[in-house]
């Protein structure tokens, strides 16, 4: 009886043993089997894929661009045919460029002026007429220049041998006797006015990083490539109670501000506002001229003039960056007052500008008499104001401004109403597209780099679809600049650097969000370790009771 009852609690102590590592061993199972891969799903970083080789590709492509020009022969003489005028021009445009970080290859088409064209030279003896008879009457396309041929005996090459006129047109005079010489001028006015090489490649080094040896004074005056500007003219009088300023900025920016943003419309938007500032003036002492006659601001002084203002100007909500442009009319005691060059001579135009933040023109008028009534009404010239400000707007938005560019005897006509003649429109646009796609695919590797680095950060759907669509843009442009289609390129440029801006900045990347991994042990092992002792300790006993239960069975 005694036996059977110890038999029975060996039995009762074996099964409860029995029910303890099965328990154990399930536990442990069910930690590493579900436990361990739930948690390890649940906190892995989701990273969709990017065309990381492709972004590489885009970092080590040469930037190339075609010109298609077309050349218009107006020339009888047999040695100026056609073919002949076609093969010099090619040998002297597709000549190696010693820069290989920008490609441009010329695209020439030679072929005889029709007769309504012929008519045409044969009737305008004046150049700038002739010019304005072709308006409207040529299908150019935008990047596509065109120069016309004509006798070095036509009267209106007068003291000149080419005119550029405000469409995409130019005209060189053609010597018979010495046509080699002739084609060089059009070679250097395609290379260095109606396409402007130079420039281009100091774009492209500016967009991709590239350290200058010196300084360049249009690429670090233009604001950098935006979707839009912010416009802000604001009129500064120190003294209301002297002169009562009055400005019809309305009508001025209607007539000399609109046909100028029409002509853009499709390079960028543009936000217009006006004010009017009372006894707002500058905080620098201007200096008196040796005679006494007039006050001047020297060179050293005029970054002084805007640092204090442009606290005053206030600040309008836009997500373009803005620029500003002050009519200030000086105070009594410091009138006139001029800006003077590092020469010391007066500006003509009485202004100065300030890289990438717009620019001053300081206003003089008549001083009131000890007779007239105050505060003395002025009205302000806003011709003479706006042609001011028309021209500094060109230069801080990146048009070249009009110069010869080395080439002797050019004359250029002014171009207008308009603000900006077709041939400079080209010349911008192309600009802003060698640099859009530089800027994209130098945002793109940096993006690449960062994502990279750090191997923790989420890349949702969201930015992954961002980075496809501007590495398609990318190559977009450069099949349409390769293509010689500047339109098309523009916009693929413009929807490039949009998406890469858009994916780089995205908030979710911020690396701040996202713990390093020495901060992710320090948080798990506090957590892991008191769960993972007791699961594998228990483990480790079942081990033990399932090898000295197999030995049991076995002796």
């Amino acid at each position: 009886m005694g036996k059977n009852k110890a038999k029975k609690d060996d039995k009762d102590g074996g099964g409860e043993e029995h029910n303890q590592m099965y328990s154990a061993l399930a536990i442990g199972l069910v930690c590493i089997v579900i436990g361990l891969p739930l948690w390890w799903k649940t906190t892995t970083t989701y990273r969709a894929s990017l065309p990381y080789s492709e972004i590489d590709t885009l970092a080590q492509t040469q930037m190339q661009y075609k010109v298609p020009v077309n050349i218009r022969s107006c020339l009888s003489e047999p040695s100026t045919n056609e073919n002949n005028i076609l093969k010099q021009l090619q040998e002297k445009l597709n000549q190696d460029n010693p820069n290989s970080k920008v490609s441009v290859q010329y695209s020439i088409n030679v072929r005889k002026c029709n007769p309504n064209d012929l008519d045409r030279v044969h009737q305008h003896q004046n150049l700038q007429e002739l010019d304005r008879s072709f308006l409207n009457t040529n299908t150019d396309t935008v990047g596509h220049p065109v120069i016309y041929l004509l006798s070095g005996d036509h009267k209106g090459f007068q003291g000149i041998h080419t005119y550029i006129g405000k469409q995409r047109i130019a005209y060189v005079a053609i010597h018979k006797d010495d046509l080699s010489n002739s084609l060089d001028h059009v070679v250097q006015l395609l290379r260095t006015t109606l396409v402007n090489e130079l420039s281009m490649v100091k774009i492209c080094n500016a967009a991709q990083g590239f350290q200058h040896t010196q300084a360049d004074a249009g690429t670090m005056r233009a604001v950098r490539s935006t979707p839009g500007y912010g416009i802000s003219f604001s009129l500064l009088n120190p003294q209301p109670d002297v002169l009562d300023v009055k400005w019809d900025i309305r009508q001025a920016i209607q007539d000399y501000l609109e046909p100028f943003t029409q002509k853009l419309d499709e390079f960028a938007n543009f936000v217009v506002d006006s004010q009017v500032l009372y006894y707002t003036g500058i905080s620098v002492k201007p200096k008196q001229s040796e005679d006494k006659s007039y006050y001047y601001l020297s060179q050293g002084q005029l970054p002084q003039v805007i640092t204090p203002v442009e606290a005053k100007l206030g600040s309008h909500v836009s997500t373009y960056p803005s620029l500003n442009f002050l009519l200030y009319v000086p105070k009594r005691t410091h009138a006139p007052l001029y800006v003077v060059d590092s020469k010391g001579d007066q500006v003509s135009t009485n202004a100065f500008l300030s890289p990438r933040w717009g620019g001053v023109m300081v206003y003089n008028v008549q001083d009131p008499t000890n007779n007239t009534e105050l505060p003395a009404e002025v009205m302000v010239n806003m011709h003479s104001a706006m042609e001011v400000f028309l021209s500094q707007l060109r230069l801080l938005i990146g048009i070249p401004a009009q110069s010869q560019g080395g080439v002797s005897n050019v004359h250029i006509e002014q171009p207008g109403a308009s603000g900006v003649t077709d041939w400079e429109y080209d010349v911008l646009l192309r600009g802003r597209t060698l640099e859009n796609i530089a800027t994209a695919s130098a945002t793109l590797v940096s993006l690449s780099q960062l994502l990279d680095k750090i191997g923790n950060i989420v890349i949702n759907d969201d930015i992954a679809q961002q980075v496809y669509k501007a590495v398609e843009s990318v190559n977009q442009g450069h099949a349409y600049l390769q293509q010689g289609n500047l339109y098309r390129a523009f916009h693929a440029s413009k929807r490039a650097i949009a998406a890469s801006e858009k994916a780089f900045f995205d908030p979710s990347l911020l690396e701040l969000l996202y713990f390093p991994d020495d901060q992710k042990f320090a948080i798990y092992i506090p957590l892991f370790l008191p769960i993972s002792i007791p699961v594998f300790a228990s483990l480790f006993k079942v081990v033990k009771w399932f090898r000295a239960r197999r030995k049991t069975k076995q002796d």
